[in-house]
Order: structure tokens, then C-alpha cells, then sequence
């Protein structure tokens, strides 16, 4: 293999890794509510309510 084919490959699979990064992080965020106050992961406690154990306070949930 010439080193024009490696270059092909390696670049090839960088943009993969950084569409499947993309991906992941965009799904991450929609599954992944954070609390107001300190960012953190807020927990779902019951339909309508979600719990940040870091301010132990309760949210409403906002669609």
C-alpha cells in the first residue's frame, strides 16, 4: 500500500470516529437533563418530577 492509500484510510476513519463522536455526545445531551443550579444530572423521580441529589431539590419536568 502507497502512503496515498494510508493517508485515504486514516482520514476516512477520523471523520467516522468524529461523526459517531457527534452522535453520541447529541444523544447524551437529550437523555441527560441537568440541573440549573450545578449543572448536575437530574434523576427522574416520578411522571412530572426529576431530583438533583448534588441540591437535593425537585424540578418540574419541562417539555
Amino acid at each position: 500500500m502507497g502512503p496515498e492509500v494510508v493517508l485515504l484510510a486514516v482520514l476516512f476513519s477520523l471523520t467516522i470516529v468524529a461523526l459517531g463522536w457527534e452522535a453520541w455526545r447529541r444523544r447524551r445531551g437529550r437523555n441527560a437533563p441537568a440541573c440549573p443550579h450545578c449543572g448536575g444530572r437530574l434523576k427522574s423521580v416520578e411522571p412530572g418530577r426529576r431530583y438533583c441529589e448534588t441540591c437535593h431539590r425537585y424540578f418540574r419536568r419541562v417539555i
